[in-house]
């Protein structure tokens, strides 16, 4: 009698510990599950965010075309304009690029949800996929922010070219006084990431954000800078590093 209830109870257990491991894999399962879709709910969101941004960098650029197709007090004010204009389109070209990517990688992330639903895939796999498809959508959706801002900067920097008055006339030179003793000659040293003349630039200063890099909206104040950032951006991501400003004033 003793031996049956031993052996009653030794199977008792067994049925109790499977039926815990069993409860334990559906929770795994279904936590998994509720993951997966957070995620994906996550990405449609940063996608959707994307894709508005790169709808305002549009606007944007077609607001420097027409300022600078408006013309401008001056001709330089023209030509700056018209230089901005270029900038916010190809920021705006970023953009769309940018929210391209974010919206892919967010279906990347509903597919694995659906994958995780549907049964065709392991939870756990499912929710793997789906946090690197929106760690990926959230990075682009970051992109066509930053683009955003450039080209809206650009717009603006074009209206403020064509709006730009004329430059006062130079003064009438003054009569001249009688010889006097020379000024002492002072020398001055520059930081190492200035540069003396008409293209000095204070890269600590321009760089607001402290990244290492300059975007546009960070350089605007520099009107020759501004002008020449395409061709001074060398990797053509849009951001200026020291080495990049180094080789255009060296």
């Amino acid at each position: 009698m003793t031996i049956h209830r031993t052996h009653a109870l030794t199977l008792a257990l067994l049925g109790v510990l499977a039926t815990g491991t069993a409860i334990a894999q559906s929770e795994s399962s279904a936590a998994a599950k509720q993951n997966t879709k957070e995620t994906a709910e996550d990405a449609v969101q940063d996608a959707t965010v994307a894709r508005q941004q790169a709808q305002a960098a549009q606007q944007a650029a077609q607001s420097a075309a027409a300022t600078s197709a408006g013309g401008a007090v001056t001709a330089d004010g023209a030509a700056r304009a018209e230089v901005s204009a270029y900038n916010a389109n190809q920021a705006s070209i970023d953009a769309q690029a940018a929210a391209n990517m974010a919206v892919n990688s967010a279906n990347d992330a509903n597919a694995a949800k659906s994958a995780a639903d549907g049964g065709t895939a392991q939870p756990a796999n499912a929710m793997a996929e789906g946090r690197q498809a929106a760690v990926a959508t959230s990075a682009a959706t970051s992109a066509a922010v930053s683009a955003s801002a450039d080209a809206q900067a650009a717009a603006q920097e074009a209206q403020e070219a064509v709006s730009a008055p004329e430059p006062a006339p130079a003064p009438a030179p003054a009569e001249p006084a009688t010889a006097a003793a020379p000024a002492p000659v002072t020398v001055t040293s520059s930081p190492p990431d200035s540069v003396v003349g008409e293209y000095k630039i204070d890269f600590a200063a321009l760089d607001t954000n402290g990244d290492g890099s300059l975007s546009r909206a960070e350089v605007k104040s520099n009107a020759t800078l501004t002008g020449e950032f395409r061709a001074v951006d060398n990797d053509h991501n849009g951001r200026l590093s020291k080495e990049e400003l180094k080789g255009w004033t060296d």
